[in-house]
């Protein structure tokens, strides 16, 4: 299949999916026609991936055998946003779920967006199960951390002055507001 490596950067971005994410973001991407074919030439690619030990197949998901993740609510979108992100027509580099003990954070997902050598750095929280309160003292620590700015400069290895930590509670208004930033 020639397709399977994009399928794989993909899957490295993601961590975690379903042939329909995977199929949304190809189609979108105008690599493969939307519709039927869509899911079952991303199912092949993600079997294909699975057989010579690139990928785990779950129960209506696949995912990087580094993933610890099941593929539940919570993970589910933390997926379906990342999705939103990857349909972008701009550059992005996404890590998902990695922790920073340096201040015991795990964000859901820390996302750079670039294009014309302009850079957007978001910090993703999917807040399903999360109080108020409980989001509101993850924001407080980055508010109150000094290092911030150099880890995630690190990280991304592009010079990060400022980033905005991005609730995403309804995933319309998410498409939204990636539609809004990146014009």
């Amino acid at each position: 299949m020639a397709h399977e490596e994009v399928v794989y950067q993909l899957m490295e971005s993601l961590a975690i999916a379903s042939k329909q994410e995977i199929g949304d973001i190809m189609a979108t991407k105008k690599i493969w026609t939307a519709g039927p074919s869509t899911f079952n030439n991303s199912y092949k690619a993600l079997c294909a991936l699975t057989d010579i030990g690139k990928l785990i197949k779950g129960d209506g998901y696949f995912k990087l055998p580094s993933c610890k993740s099941e593929y539940k609510e919570h993970s589910q979108l933390i997926t379906k946003a990342l999705a939103e992100v990857l349909k972008l027509e701009v550059q992005s580099t996404i890590f998902r779920e990695i922790t920073i003990p340096e201040v015991g954070l795990r964000p859901d997902a820390i996302c750079l967006l670039t294009k014309n050598n302009q850079g957007y750095c978001m910090i993703l929280e999917v807040c399903n199960n999360e109080t108020p309160e409980y989001l509101q003292s993850k924001i407080n620590v980055w508010d109150n951390w000094q290092g911030d700015a150099q880890f995630l400069s690190q990280l991304f290895k592009y010079k990060i002055p400022h980033y905005e930590v991005v609730p995403v509670t309804v995933l319309d208004g998410f498409k939204d507001y990636l539609q809004e930033v990146t014009k």
